[in-house]
């Protein structure tokens, strides 16, 4: 991923010179964000790696609220149901046919429902692990993996995604922050806490986090704005939110800022290479909206939304101040619960 993108934008780098990125600490010994923060830079940098810096911020520490990768983890109310009763109905309607003809298949040996929805699951993890096709992805049928695909976006839309109440709100403030970097623009520089030295990011931004804040991002960017609620009893036709298409291995949300001349600045929006338009506002090069015209409508998405700590019932005990719950890690890199891996 490193390289391809160093390829995709070749004049975003200049060799051997810095190169700063972010990660969600997770967990004190799960390693896996971290490391693929660490893996892409080895990638993009290539001999130059050891100029690389990963910022790994602990989403854990109270100081942190709204400015980390995994704002969720500091928000009391936050509750990914894994779909609630929307899942249930849906896997009581295609999991049982599978049972059955699974079954039917077998002599003194009998598969329940949940051995069946793990099959899929062995399907990609192994093929990813072993780099060939697992033979547990021929156990399914073509129309019963559609029916498990559509299992998972009935569960990301209802856990963490578009159809809940506080948690697709829960990236806002990172995506504002995200978007002011693109309207200050390339050649910004930044005052850190410190005040003494300024930060210069670089041209591509990268961070890194889980599965749980993708959703939750993919939730706030607008791109599924005029996607109905998904129905639990059937799969609909027309559906644009496929949760295999961002929620995957190597699974990526990219902002372009496209210079367009005498058209201005404007914002492209693309989920796992693909460009997805932004409903309200896609009339620009490229489908992609005014850069300014969409700050404004992520204001407005942040504005419904209200203070984050207010919404995550935390106000009262908090060390910071409502108001100042925002993202800064971007511009600022000696917050106190960030710390420096190297690649």
């Amino acid at each position: 991923m490193g390289v391809y993108y160093r390829n995709l934008y070749p004049e975003f780098y200049t060799e051997n010179t810095p190169f700063t990125l972010w990660a969600n600490r997770y967990q004190d010994t799960v390693f896996r964000v971290v490391n693929s923060a660490r893996l892409f830079a080895r990638g993009y940098l290539g001999p130059a790696s050891s100029l690389g810096n990963v910022y790994v911020l602990n989403q854990s520490d109270p100081r942190s609220i709204a400015n980390s990768l995994a704002p969720s983890d500091l928000c009391a109310n936050y509750d990914d149901n894994g779909g609630g009763e929307s899942a249930t109905t849906w896997a009581n309607i295609y999991v049982p046919p599978i049972v059955d003809r699974i079954n039917r298949l077998f002599s003194g040996l009998q598969f329940n429902s949940s051995d069946v929805t793990l099959f899929p699951v062995l399907c990609g993890f192994e093929t990813q692990i072993t780099g060939r096709r697992s033979p547990w992805c021929d156990v399914l049928t073509e129309h019963e993996i559609l029916n498990y695909e559509y299992a998972q976006d009935i569960r990301y839309w209802y856990g963490t995604g578009p159809g809940t109440q506080l948690e697709k709100n829960l990236m806002l403030p990172f995506l504002t922050a995200l978007v002011q970097r693109f309207v200050d623009g390339p050649s910004a520089t930044y005052s850190t806490g410190n005040g003494s030295t300024p930060f210069l990011p670089n041209p591509l931004i990268a961070t890194f986090t889980n599965d749980g804040q993708t959703s939750q991002l993919a939730a706030a960017i607008g791109v599924f704005d005029d996607q109905a609620q998904l129905p639990s009893t059937y799969i609909p036709s027309n559906r644009t939110y496929f949760a295999s298409n961002f929620v995957t291995m190597r699974g990526t949300i990219s902002f372009e800022r496209l210079n367009c001349g005498y058209q201005g600045l404007h914002m492209r929006i693309k989920l796992n290479d693909q460009v997805y338009p932004v409903p309200a506002c896609h009339g620009g090069p490229g489908r992609s909206c005014p850069l300014k015209q969409y700050q404004s409508m992520i204001a407005n998405k942040s504005a419904v939304a209200g203070d984050f700590e207010v919404a995550c019932g935390i106000a009262n005990t908090s060390v910071v101040p409502v108001g100042q719950d925002k993202t800064t890690f971007l511009t600022d890199l000696t917050l106190p619960w960030e710390y420096v891996v190297k690649p």
